[in-house]
């Protein structure tokens, strides 16, 4: 069938568009012309294995199993993420729980600390809290001026959303210190309650575990959390 109108002895001849039309507007067409549905051929680009013409009937039948697995392949991606999500909620109401019932300082951030390695499998992780004394409170976290801070991670500290990626080298080295090489990706994300607190930041060996365009949910009910509990376990200059 020609694609462009002709004219036959002065009149206008039928394109596709015109039949594709029509078909769309009358879906039952074929309804009771069984004889002339089994004569409508696909050739070629949508021939069997043998290079053998299909009925139309059996193109449309193709169609409905290719999308039937389509759509299957989309709910096990849809469960696998909801599993994976439900499982990242356990592990942080967990966390949460057991970080309300802290009984001080030491219980609090070691309550982070084993959450961390253990629950979430993170290869490196660091809390800095801001304050005007510098001060190693454990080997993950640590208190010191934020403009100390600033002068190696003060874009991470501007930054309003959590960051997911990979770091600077600087920013890396600042951050994870003795860890650093092992880090590949992370997330970091400020620990903000009315004014900026802490930086906490999450590192994973795998160049994509945390990678941009991600869900930044359940970080940043973590570090919200932090921020509100925080003031019960350290000082935090008032400003």
């Amino acid at each position: 069938m020609t694609t462009k109108a002709k004219t036959v002895s002065g009149e206008t001849a039928v394109t596709e568009a015109d039949v594709a039309a029509w078909l769309e507007e009358n879906p039952d067409f074929f309804d009771g012309r069984d004889a002339l549905l089994l004569k409508m051929e696909l050739p070629h680009a949508h021939s069997t294995n043998n290079g053998e013409a299909i009925s139309l009937v059996e193109r449309q039948v193709q169609l409905l199993r290719e999308r039937n697995v389509e759509t299957r392949h989309k709910l096990d991606e849809f469960l696998a993420n909801a599993r994976q999500n439900n499982a990242i909620f356990v592990k942080c109401q967990r966390l949460v729980l057991k970080l309300i019932e802290a009984k001080d300082s030491n219980g609090f951030f070691d309550t982070l600390e084993n959450s961390f390695r253990k629950e979430f499998k993170s290869d490196a992780y660091s809390l800095i809290i801001f304050s005007e004394y510098a001060h190693q409170i454990n080997h993950f976290t640590s208190s010191l001026p934020s403009e100390t801070a600033a002068e190696y991670v003060g874009g991470l500290m501007k930054s309003k959303e959590p960051y997911l990626g990979v770091l600077r080298q600087a920013e890396q080295d600042f951050l994870f210190r003795h860890l650093s090489l092992r880090v590949k990706s992370a997330a970091v994300v400020s620990v903000r309650h009315k004014r900026q607190l802490a930086l906490l930041a999450i590192g994973n060996s795998d160049p994509d575990y945390f990678r941009s365009g991600m869900g930044t949910e359940f970080i940043t009910f973590i570090a919200d959390v932090i921020a509100r509990l925080l003031p019960r376990f350290v000082y935090l200059d008032p400003k």
